[in-house]
């Protein structure tokens, strides 16, 4: 992933900021948030916002490119309860593994309150673990179903008049012209199609992995996803590369018109429309963008759309003195002002539903309540303490897509109890 959508994935950054006076001393208290590239303006901004008051100062630290390097180095830092390791901005599947060893701390009642008043339950799910909130939701994010207009309606379909099923979709989509009538899924073996799996077992009514760390995909659900799965990948929409599609090269496909359907983050407009503003010749193309929830697996059951996005904890290195000023922080940081500032500045949308509401944000966004209504019912992938090894095992069963048929629910369980230790 890029751009855009690694902001909506886990990360911001600011230009680092000047010091002021260290915790112990008369001068305001020193916060260091640490948070991975991109998205200089809106972070700077929402600093100086919360700063104004001179009670605390924040410095921001940056993390390196890439969910696993950023992983990587907050967990060396805070398994060495390192001290300057205040507020981080985390991915939201990091949030079992940290909370459960001890590294982040669990938000007090009164910090909880003031970030939860508003905050969509998907991306407030992603900040829980075992019924206490450890996390603000600071970015979120879902897939939707992205098509053209013009070739929806000559498969004889409206996706914007209610959910489609993805039977229903691959229907009309073979109906179309050659060339013409590719889905755009994530194939490759990486994080995407983990996510993919995830909302395919959910939308279904399953779950991935229960609140108890059991697998559950040998049965209905995960037979469910893999049957799409595989029709997708065996069937007329299947588009070729499918075992290498990923965010980008769906948006290629779709972009070129390879793909007429494509089920991607919310940056994909952004990118579009920065697109037509350059080339006249294609102005033509994004004005034929159409956008819906994303698809349902079972017509009697609304989709689990996917959950992407960024939740800002505390590290549990901070000195007691300095945890009522990074419980401020943290309130401030996540506040409806400050996401606005973020979906307006660098296209990531928010957490709270009010943002939704607001005329600049409306106008930038078209798609804003489809946006805000799937976060609200969106299902995290699963919340477990070793959720890499799960997520591997998910990509090594259910790949290739075109190998993918309902026998591979049970390997795929397998593989996945044998990651999670059950």
């Amino acid at each position: 992933m890029r751009n855009l959508l690694r902001l909506a994935a886990a990360a911001l950054t600011a230009l680092p900021l000047t010091a002021c006076a260290a915790a112990g001393s008369d001068g305001p208290v020193a916060l260091t948030w640490w948070q991975g590239p991109n998205a200089e303006t809106p972070t700077r901004e929402a600093v100086a916002a919360c700063t104004r008051d001179g009670k605390y100062t924040i410095k921001v630290e940056t993390l390196p490119e890439g969910s696993d390097k950023q992983r990587e180095q907050l967990v060396r830092r805070l398994s060495a309860k390192d001290r300057a390791v205040n507020l981080i901005t985390m991915d939201v599947v990091w949030t079992a593994e940290f909370a459960e060893a001890g590294w982040i701390l669990p938000l007090p009642g009164a910090t909880a309150k003031t970030v939860t008043d508003g905050t969509l339950d998907g991306a407030l799910k992603s900040a829980t673990w075992k019924g206490e909130l450890y996390a603000a939701p600071l970015l979120s994010g879902s897939q939707l179903l992205w098509y053209r207009k013009s070739r929806a309606a000559q498969a004889g379909i409206d996706p914007a008049k209610g959910e489609l099923t993805w039977e229903q979709l691959l229907a009309a989509a073979g109906r179309l012209p050659e060339g013409e009538r590719g889905v755009a899924t994530p194939g490759n073996r990486y994080e995407g199609y983990t996510v993919f799996v995830n909302a395919l077992v959910a939308s279904a009514g399953g779950q991935v992995v229960d609140a108890e760390g059991r697998p559950g995909l040998d049965g209905d659900a995960g037979r469910a996803a893999a049957t799409v799965i595989g029709s997708l990948a065996t069937g007329p929409a299947a588009l070729k590369g499918l075992s290498t599609l990923d965010e980008e090269t769906m948006r290629a496909a779709f972009e070129q018109g390879e793909a007429s359907f494509m089920t991607n983050w919310g940056y994909v407009y952004a990118a579009a429309a920065e697109r037509a503003a350059k080339e006249p010749a294609f102005k033509k193309v994004f004005d034929d963008y159409g956008w819906a929830r994303y698809p349902r697996v079972a017509a009697d059951r609304p989709s689990a759309p996917p959950l992407g996005g960024s939740n800002l904890a505390i590290g549990a290195g901070t000195p007691e003195d300095q945890r009522e000023s990074a419980y401020a922080a943290i309130a401030c940081l996540t506040s409806a002002q400050s996401q606005k500032g973020f979906m307006m500045g660098a296209g990531i949308p928010a957490a709270r539903a009010s943002v939704y509401d607001d005329a600049e944000v409306r106008a930038a966004f078209p798609f804003a309540d489809v946006m805000r209504d799937s976060i609200a019912e969106a299902e995290p992938r699963p919340m477990v303490r070793k959720y890499n090894a799960l997520s591997t095992a998910i990509q090594t069963a259910f790949h290739p897509p075109a190998s993918v048929t309902p026998d591979t629910a049970a390997k795929a369980h397998a593989a996945v109890a044998e990651a999670v230790g059950q």
